[in-house]
This record gives C-alpha cells, sequence and structure tokens, in this order.
C-alpha cells in the first residue's frame, strides 16, 4: 500500500506557472503529491515559443499532444506532431519543443522518475550544433 495520499486537481486548487517556456498546469510534481515517481504537467505554449534544447539527466519523458501543432526536435531529427501523437525521449537525449504556428500549442509532459526540474534540467541551446539549428 502506498504512503501518498489520492489528489484530485481542479480549477479551484491547480498550481499554473507562467514560464518563459508556456503556461504550465501542474498534476503531479514531488512537491504537490509526494510522488517521486512521476511529474505530469499540461504546457500550454504560444506561436513563435517553446521550450529550446535541453536534456533531462535522470528522467525519461514523453510528450503527448493534446492540440496545435509541435515542431518536435530528438537530437537532430525533426518531426512536426499533431494532436494524438507522441515522442518517447529517454534520459540525456537532447530534445526541443517548438510552435511554429499561429495557434496555441497544447501537450502533456510526464517525466520519470520525479526531481528537482529546474534542476534536471540542461539546456544546451547555446552549444553546437544546437546554436545552429533554431
Amino acid at each position: 500500500m502506498s504512503d501518498l495520499e489520492g489528489k484530485f486537481f481542479t480549477r479551484e486548487n491547480m498550481v499554473v506557472e507562467k514560464l518563459e517556456r508556456g503556461i504550465h498546469h501542474w498534476f503531479s510534481r514531488p512537491d504537490l503529491t509526494g510522488s517521486k515517481d512521476l511529474i505530469v504537467v499540461r504546457v500550454e505554449v504560444g506561436p513563435g515559443g517553446g521550450h529550446p534544447f535541453h536534456f533531462h539527466p535522470d528522467m525519461d519523458e514523453v510528450i503527448y499532444i493534446l492540440s496545435g501543432k509541435a515542431e518536435q526536435w530528438i537530437q537532430q531529427e525533426k518531426k512536426f506532431l499533431q494532436p494524438g501523437e507522441s515522442v518517447f525521449v529517454p534520459k540525456k537525449m537532447v530534445h526541443a519543443t517548438f510552435n511554429t504556428t499561429d495557434e496555441t500549442l497544447s501537450f502533456l509532459a510526464i517525466l520519470g522518475p520525479a526531481a528537482d526540474l529546474e534542476g534536471s534540467m540542461v539546456y544546451v541551446d547555446d552549444q553546437e550544433p544546437w546554436a545552429s539549428i533554431k
């Protein structure tokens, strides 16, 4: 049996943060649920926005597109993902997500095991070859 308690996330209690890389609606992270296994966040990225090239040293990630169109990168490979499509990104793999359309992009990011997100993202967008790609 788990030591954790279940928790509903409703409009009244959901943690929403406006970050440079988009609006984040948090459903699970260690400080909200106590789970050390799972991070789940819905991200809204406006036209021209995105999440620059980075990697997570200790977390795998799944990005699932809810609406809009994502310019998704894994290493130096690019694909355009639409609603219902996703990408799996293993730990230590460089990736990026951009919105190159006029519509808002919305996606779920699911990461595990859970860690301090800011401390677990290593940005490489100022390094080659990433700096020349985007």
